[in-house]
């Protein structure tokens, strides 16, 4: 398939040249003509070309990791809706993504990534390769170029955003050439967090596709007239962006309405008991449908919620000596110290056997209900599995322009009571010094819309009509086994819903 032009392994500081297979070239030129223009057609055919060129040696490079073989993961349809907009292919390396951006310019001095493979969530990679392609040889000296990769946090911290063309940049010598460097930081987060998608009516939608589906629109991610966010929803929805791709090679498609677009993103509901289990189908679940960890999702550490203000503590060196300082601290009679004395534990005490006896010793005296929850929520941290054990996820939330960008977390925890029964906490907090707006709601409605009785809850404004709730939350409840209901964020005219059952 190709002849590697310099050495077999990645040398440090040097790029990569493979050698481009022409016995191919042709059948990879007719896929491409699955395509609606001749900039989408050449874009395509860059693509694919680069990708059947950089497959082999991907699977030789990671043959050594414990990585399942690259793959592309989409069907030809889905892949021909993505090359006719926008440049770049994603390539699945396990549980990572490799986006690779190829581009004609062998003698380009920037790497330039378009912003649909940085902010669109779904979309964004963990790592970036730089391709340049080189087809002004022969047959015998056409070959791909491998510049290095950057990681996702490189792109939004250090390159630089240029509106006009949404794309960001860095120079070359930026990136990373030493390749032997990307296995070894799978499993480190190498992802910036990005704001979700505000939602895109159906009406949005179809108006979109109706305008952008004209073929003689070469760039129509680039429309000023079109904000992102809506271009980025509309790629975003599989459905709305293979519609954008048929109406662009003059197949009649037919608009998709409201109610019919209700049905087809309706979503299963998380199913709290799995959960609470952390069978693994369900945790990969969670992750795909933008559940995690609270601190992961804000990307920066931070104990569970404490109330009032945390005391400063110097613990002394050595994790054992940290351990023992804290657990003195829960002789303490004041309940604020030995609720973070208990957050911290969740902290550092991972698998000590000390530390689990003091936190099932806690849930089983503790008159305080929030503490029970935190020793709960600390425990499984600690001893994941136990039965005592609670979790507790967050999912970053936007309700578009009425929050006014800041970012947002709906945070559900679960905490087993008797056999078969756990209570759920549904909180909402806002990140860092910011408040949330007034009137911003919280409630727990029925799968027929109804709210459920004392279980509704609104952000408050003070005396000088300033916001001064960083967070609200409900009182606890218990669902029946078996049951479903809803958990609804809402401001003004605009709601986001999660559904949930038992």
């Amino acid at each position: 398939m190709f002849r590697q032009l310099k050495k077999k392994k990645p040398i440090t500081g040097h790029s990569i040249d493979l050698k481009i297979s022409m016995s191919e070239s042709a059948s990879i030129w007719q896929q491409a003509q699955e395509q609606s223009n001749t900039l989408a057609r050449y874009n395509a055919y860059l693509n694919r070309l680069s990708v059947a060129t950089l497959l082999p040696w991907l699977e030789d490079f990671i043959s050594s990791e414990s990585v399942s073989q690259p793959s592309i993961g989409l069907t030809e349809d889905s892949l021909s809706s993505v090359l006719e907009l926008v440049n770049g292919t994603a390539i699945q390396l396990g549980k990572h993504r490799l986006i690779l951006i190829p581009a004609d310019d062998i003698e380009s001095e920037e790497f330039i990534v378009p912003q649909e493979w940085v902010d669109i969530p779904s979309w964004m990679g963990d790592y970036y390769l730089a391709v340049g392609v080189n087809l002004d040889g022969d047959e015998e000296d056409c070959w791909i170029r491998l510049w290095g990769f950057a990681t996702h946090q490189q792109i939004k911290n250090k390159g630089e955003y240029d509106v006009n063309l949404r794309s960001y940049s860095l120079k070359l010598d930026q990136l990373i050439q030493d390749f032997t460097v990307m296995p070894m930081t799978f499993g480190i987060q190498q992802r910036e967090t990005v704001h979700p998608l505000s939602p895109l009516s159906a009406g949005e939608a179809n108006k979109l596709i109706q305008n952008l589906g004209n073929s003689e629109i070469y760039s129509p991610r680039l429309r000023s007239q079109v904000p992102f966010e809506k271009w980025a929803a509309l790629l975003e929805n599989d459905q709305w962006r293979q519609q954008l791709y048929d109406c662009r090679m003059g197949v009649v498609v037919e608009l998709v309405t409201e109610t019919a677009m209700e049905a087809t993103t309706k979503k299963e509901p998380v199913n709290l008991r799995q959960w609470l289990h952390n069978l693994a189908q369900e945790t990969q679940k969670a992750i795909a449908d933008g559940w995690g960890n609270l601190e992961d999702l804000w990307q920066e550490p931070e104990l569970s919620p404490v109330r009032g203000k945390s005391p400063m503590v110097f613990a002394p060196r050595g994790p054992q000596a940290a351990i023992a300082s804290t657990i003195r601290l829960l002789e303490s009679d004041r309940p604020d110290l030995r609720f973070y004395a208990i957050g911290m534990l969740g902290e550092i005490g991972q698998g000590n056997s000390e530390v689990i006896e003091v936190l099932t010793q806690f849930l089983r005296n503790e008159p305080d209900k929030e503490t029970r929850k935190q020793a709960a929520l600390s425990l499984g941290k600690v001893d994941p599995g136990n039965a005592a054990a609670a979790i507790q996820q967050a999912k970053l939330i936007n309700l578009g322009m009425q929050l006014q960008e800041h970012q947002v977390a709906l945070i559900v925890a679960i905490m087993p009571q008797t056999h078969d029964k756990f209570q759920v906490f549904v909180e909402v907090r806002s990140q860092k010094e910011t408040k949330l707006p007034e009137n911003l709601e919280l409630s727990v409605i029925s799968t027929s819309g109804e709210v459920i009785k004392n279980l509704k809850v609104k952000s408050r404004i003070g005396d000088d009509r300033q916001p001064i709730d960083d967070s609200i939350q409900l009182r606890s409840f218990s669902p029946p086994s078996g049951s479903h209901f809803r958990i609804r964020v809402a401001l003004n005219e605009v709601s986001i819903t999660e559904d949930f059952m038992v």
